[in-house]
């Protein structure tokens, strides 16, 4: 008994701070209407819980008109958290009289049991004391047949939009965070779905098992709208308005435009880094750079590009002019004459004239230059 109490002051408390829940969601800002239809939800699973912490013979016999009336707003359960989930990825949705579709099983309800409804309490309590007429268990078995069938159609709806975002690489980390609150929020109401069919199906089959399903049912749908608030309070933005979906998708297209544009980049950089070296190696084995005089257009006569590719190649990979490309060629051929030892049959003026340099001066220049000596200066050093 006492353990029953602490549950049932537990779910109490759990009532009151939830409906302040509800209230805080419906009137601060932002309003819209996802947080709205939340709000909504959380108020239906508010007075479930609250009829529950009180609900026995006694207090049925007390107020007969509430007995079987909140059974109804189970009815709202699904369809509020499917159009929550709707509403919240598409802002933009408008609000038309189709969606009351959606409700119709309350109407039906209301309208199966209104024989029930509009006797007067004293007549009330006479069947919940004798036993209730012989059409009402019927209609009640139908009734929680039709809320089980909800949390499995709506449940795929809700899924089926969620889908939309299964690829969380190419959104933004807003959007990752409120789909995964989402997702939270879809299996938990799956999970308390489970949870009350099992103990709906125990009832029907009077199986006696020492777990109240029920229990555990109406404790774990209180967790869920504590843990909802501390998300409000902790993360606003999972209750801020998201872009319309056409938005979203422009957006997710957007990166993927760029990420191929990247991806084009990559294969062009790659494709003239192949095409550079590709023009050194021609240079390299036919050595066009040893004619002293040789032009751009000759060049591209020889190798396999054209003008302009050369030019290209030379200004934005290779980061070098013609001519002061010609003249490394050279200078390296420089070197090897000079280690083939060519420079004790010749002297250094003809060996620059040989490698392709068009004068002495320009010779001299580009090697202090690029090794930091003259010409005369870098011999006497192999000597020594």
């Amino acid at each position: 008994m006492i353990l029953d109490s602490i549950f049932h002051l537990s779910l109490l408390i759990g009532v009151i701070l939830s409906f302040l829940l509800s209230m805080y969601i419906f009137f601060v800002p932002p309003k819209n209407l996802s947080n709205t239809t939340l709000g909504s939800l959380i108020l239906v699973w508010t007075t479930t819980v609250f009829v529950y912490v009180f609900k026995s013979d006694e207090f049925f016999i007390q107020y007969p008109h509430l007995y079987s009336v909140i059974d109804a707003i189970v009815l709202l359960f699904f369809p509020l958290m499917y159009f929550y989930i709707k509403f919240y990825f598409t802002p933009t949705s408008k609000v038309s009289y189709s969606l009351l579709l959606h409700f119709l099983p309350v109407f039906f309800y209301f309208i199966a049991f209104s024989p029930f409804f509009i006797l007067s309490s004293t007549q009330k309590v006479e069947f919940l004391t004798n036993g209730m007429p012989e059409w009402f268990m019927p209609y009640s078995l139908f009734f929680d047949f039709i809320i089980i069938m909800q949390g499995v159609i709506y449940s795929l709806k809700s899924a089926k939009i969620l889908y939309q975002f299964h690829d969380t690489s190419k959104i933004s980390d807003d959007l990752r965070w409120s789909i995964r609150f989402m997702k939270f929020f879809i299996f938990s109401n799956i999970f308390l779905w489970a949870l009350g069919t099992a103990g709906v199906v125990l009832q029907i089959l009077n199986v006696q098992v020492t777990i109240n399903f029920f229990h555990f049912f109406y404790f774990g749908l209180t967790c869920l709208m504590l843990t909802i608030g501390f998300c409000a309070f902790k993360w606003p933005n999972l209750f801020l308005h998201l872009k319309p979906m056409n938005e979203i998708k422009a957006s997710k297209e957007t990166v993927v435009i760029e990420e191929e544009i990247d991806t084009m980049s990559i294969e062009e950089n790659n494709r003239l880094n192949e095409e550079s070296q590709r023009l050194l190696e021609l240079i390299e084995e036919k050595k066009p750079y040893l004619k002293n005089d040789l032009k751009m257009q000759e060049l591209a006569d020889i190798t396999e590009f054209s003008y302009k590719k050369i030019s290209q190649l030379l200004n934005n990979e290779l980061d070098t002019s013609f001519y002061e490309l010609m003249n490394d060629f050279r200078l390296k051929e420089v070197l090897k004459l000079i280690d083939e030892g060519k420079h004790i049959q010749f002297n250094l003026p003809h060996i620059g004239e040989q490698a392709g340099f068009n004068s002495k001066t320009t010779f001299n220049r580009i090697f202090k230059q690029k090794i930091g000596q003259t010409p005369s200066e870098y011999i006497k050093g192999l000597s020594q």
